[in-house]
């Protein structure tokens, strides 16, 4: 268990479990694998020595109820535009584990043409620079959007090509790893054939 809630609190990678099976024992090292592989893994293995909602001393939360905090802070922040203020609500969630879900439902917003997309760009590139947002956090949120773009293009046809030029600016920006393939996240075209991506702006 406390090998799984390190990785949870980002204080070990999940590879660094592989380096430590020579070490610690492999019956130690699956274990902490199952528990990090099951469903809910970050907040049941949070919940275990406390956690979430640290920053304002309240109880934990569920990950419904961080998702519709993450949902109305972005909403706010697009609304009113006070960073300072939106880096302050994503630390108070204290759950720094599911910072990929802030991510996520920023470039989803971004690619769903919605208002002010520059705005919700700068509150990513703040929250990484500021060391809010963890790369490991940002790479998640990335491939998540990645696996549901068949989801997406339903309602956002050229939603592959927008994402493709989401992850080109964040590897521009630098809070995304060059290595970061958009083919792993979202499969290769059936038809093996590639349309024109349309301009990269955020």
């Amino acid at each position: 268990m406390f090998l799984a809630r390190d990785v949870v609190d980002e204080v070990l990678a999940p590879r660094d479990l592989e380096e430590l099976g020579s070490t610690v024992g492999g019956k130690v090292i699956q274990t902490a694998k199952t528990l990090l592989e099951a469903r809910l893994s970050g907040e049941r293995i949070l919940r275990c020595w406390g956690g979430g909602g640290i920053e304002t001393k309240s109880p934990g939360c569920t990950v419904s109820e961080v998702k519709e905090k993450i949902q109305v802070l972005l909403e706010e922040y697009v609304s009113a535009g006070d960073l300072k203020e939106a880096c302050r609500c994503v630390k108070e969630l204290g759950m720094p584990f599911f910072h990929h879900e802030v991510v996520k439902k920023s470039v989803v917003r971004i690619i769903e043409e919605k208002e002010k997309k520059e705005r919700v760009w700068k509150l990513l590139k703040v929250c990484f620079e500021s060391g809010l947002v963890t790369i490991y956090q940002m790479t998640k949120g990335f491939k998540r959007v990645g696996e549901s773009l068949e989801d997406l293009s339903l309602d956002v046809p050229v939603a592959a090509e927008k994402f493709s030029c989401c992850v080109e600016r964040a590897k521009v920006d630098g809070f995304l790893d060059e290595s970061f393939a958009v083919e792993e996240t979202q499969g290769k075209k059936e038809n093996g054939s590639s349309s024109s991506a349309p301009t990269c702006t955020a």
